[in-house]
C-alpha cells in the first residue's frame, strides 16, 4: 500500500486552502525542480507549493519507512507529523537545505521515535526486525523494477540484507534515494562526511563478494548504479 496523494490525504485543514486550490493542477516536478522553485513558494505561503512537495515526496518517505517496519499506520503517522512540522517551521528552515534532505531527516527521526514508543506500549512480542533497516526491493520501489528480473531482485535483496545494518541503509539512501554523502552523514548522525563514503564502499565491496557467482547481475548493478 502506498500513500495516496489526494486532497483528502493532504495534511492541511480545508479552511486554510485557497478557494481555487482544487482547480489548480499540480505539475510533475522532479526533486531538483522542487528544491529550486517550489520551496521558495512554499515559504512564501503557497498551499499549492506545499501540495506539490507532498505529492513528490510522500511515496518516497512511505517506501523508505517500509524498510524499517511493515506497520503502515505508523509510517503514515510519521509522514503526517513531518508535514505538520514542516508547516509550523517553514520560516525557520534554511533555504540552503534541500527539501529531500530535510524531509528524510525529519521522517527518520520521527518514525524511529514512534516505533520506540510502540515497543514500550505493545503487549505482544514484536519482531527482532522492527525498527531496523531492511532493504525491500519490490515493483513499487522507484524505477528499479524496470532493470532487474524478479529473480535478480530477489538475489539483490537477499544479498543487501546480509550486510550490516548501516551498510544497508547507506546503500539505499545513496543509490535508491539519490542523497549525497553529506546528506546521508547528517541523516544517520555520522560526525564526518567521509564515514558515509567509507561505509558505502564497504557495502559495495561486500555486496559484490556475495554476488560473485552472478556475473550478469553484477554487470547490471554496475550499469544501473554507475
Amino acid at each position: 500500500m502506498i500513500v495516496k496523494n489526494t486532497d483528502e490525504d493532504f495534511p492541511i485543514p480545508e479552511n486554510q486552502m485557497p478557494s481555487n486550490h482544487k482547480n489548480e493542477k499540480i505539475k510533475p516536478y522532479t526533486d531538483e525542480e522542487v528544491d529550486a522553485s517550489v520551496w521558495k513558494e512554499f515559504q512564501q505561503g503557497s498551499e499549492l507549493a506545499l501540495a506539490t512537495i507532498f505529492k513528490v515526496y510522500a511515496n518516497k518517505l512511505f517506501n523508505y519507512g517500509r524498510q524499517f517496519t511493515p506497520h503502515e499506520d505508523v509510517i503514515n503517522d510519521a509522514i503526517q507529523d513531518v508535514f505538520y512540522q514542516l508547516i509550523k517551521s517553514k520560516n525557520r528552515i534554511s533555504a540552503a537545505n534541500s527539501v529531500r534532505y530535510y524531509l528524510f531527516s525529519c521522517f527518520r527521526r520521527r518514525l524511529l521515535r514512534l516505533l520506540k514508543q510502540r515497543r514500550k506500549l505493545a503487549c505482544e512480542e514484536l519482531s527482532d526486525k522492527e525498527g531496523k533497516f531492511w532493504v525491500s526491493i519490490d515493483p513499487d520501489y522507484h524505477s528499479i523494477q524496470t532493470v532487474f528480473t524478479i529473480d535478480q531482485k530477489k538475489l539483490l535483496e537477499e544479498a543487501c540484507n546480509e550486510l550490516p545494518e548501516r551498510q544497508r541503509e547507506v546503500l539505499s539512501l545513496y543509490f535508491f534515494e539519490g542523497l549525497s554523502y553529506k546528506e546521508i552523514a547528517k541523516i544517520m548522525g555520522f560526525s564526518q562526511v567521509k564515514s558515509a563514503r567509507k561505509i558505502l564502499y564497504r557495502a559495495l565491496d561486500n555486496l559484490y563478494t556475495r554476488l560473485s557467482k552472478h556475473k550478469d547481475l553484477i554487470k547490471i548493478i554496475l550499469a544501473f548504479w554507475g
